[in-house]
């Protein structure tokens, strides 16, 4: 005969295990009755540097033309799999916010912000333009305080401290994490946010940090210069070297990684690399191009800084290709 203090033990045991069961069961139920919508938190981060003015970087396609492929198409991601309850937001950032009032930007113009609405008859009232605040204007405000935001910078040329803005500039006020579950007629829906950030930069990171205080290293900084691609060129060829990701990785090139734990919930879309190793007609005045080293660069700097996902673009002949590169990224059709 078993001791009492044997049996306690085995209904205790019994009692744990049943609880533990009990738990997975509910938890796995509750998954299966939950359905998961996806809203995409759009940012657009315009690099305002002289790379904005046509008449030192000419290009075929403007970032105006770039992001108004985006907001003249938002009734498309609006569709997206979702009939109604679209929480969707598009807002425009600054790599530099000191801009904002240096340039008189009104902000209240830069976000399209459809999870203010209550409810979804309020919602389609605004999408159709029959409320007092309609869709149709505040694409257009959008599109044209951007544009004046533009012609301030050409007049009014500043650098873009891009490391900062990866760094501390895409905190929990713009990059959504939080999901939230709602119970409606008995079935769960999770609410959670697709972060994308569309970079518009050509992928030269100036900074204003010079000497020491620029780099890590000899070969590890804050920037990413025309000279220091120069640079890594005439290292890469002395080098030898077959493959440049080798060389970058075997001689420790690179920049510095950035620390923000919101970039692991980031998808990043950067437009448009410009390389201006090429001639006034497109062809390669050096090799390895500066376009080449920039990929290089980048795709080591935004893994190393676990960014979520990425895809890197060099510049586009034609706004269909813009309209394009955005929406194949989204994995929309």
């Amino acid at each position: 005969m078993k001791p009492p203090t044997t049996y306690l033990l085995i209904l205790l045991y019994a009692f744990v295990t049943s609880c533990g069961s009990r738990e997975k069961m509910h938890s796995a139920s509750l998954k299966s009755d939950t359905t998961e919508i996806v809203h995409f938190n759009f940012i657009i981060a315009p690099d305002l540097s002289n790379r904005v003015d046509p008449k030192i970087y000419p290009k075929p396609v403007t970032d105006l033309d770039i992001v108004r492929q985006l907001i003249s198409r938002i009734d498309n991601i609006l569709k997206y799999r979702r009939s109604e309850e679209q929480r969707d937001v598009f807002s425009l950032s600054f790599i530099n916010t000191g801009l904002i009032n240096m340039y008189d930007v009104d902000m209240s113009k830069l976000t399209i912000n459809f999870g203010k609405f209550h409810n979804q008859r309020d919602r389609i009232d605004y999408i159709k333009d029959r409320s007092s605040r309609k869709f149709s204007l505040d694409k257009k405000e959008f599109l044209e305080e951007y544009q004046g935001i533009i012609q301030a910078s050409i007049n009014q040329t500043h650098g873009a401290d891009l490391w900062s803005y990866l760094n501390a500039g895409l905190n929990n006020l713009n990059v959504k994490n939080q999901e939230e579950i709602v119970v409606y007629n008995g079935r769960h829906y999770r609410n959670k946010f697709r972060n994308i950030l569309i970079l518009v930069t050509d992928g030269y990171l100036e900074t204003a940090l010079y000497g020491d205080e620029g780099c890590i290293s000899k070969k590890l900084c804050y920037s990413l210069s025309g000279q220091r691609v120069k640079s890594f060129r005439d290292a890469f060829k002395d080098s030898q070297t077959a493959d440049l990701q080798t060389f970058l990785d075997e001689e420790g090139f690179g920049i510095v990684p950035v620390n923000n734990p919101n970039l692991k919930n980031l998808e990043v879309l950067v437009m448009e690399l410009y390389d201006r190793s090429l001639s006034r007609s497109g062809s390669a005045r050096v090799h390895p191009t500066d376009e080449e080293i920039l990929r290089v660069f980048w795709s080591d700097w935004l893994n190393k800084s676990e960014v979520k996902r990425f895809q890197l673009h060099k510049t586009v002949t034609t706004t269909e290709e813009a309209n394009r590169i955005i929406f194949s990224f989204l994995g929309i059709d």
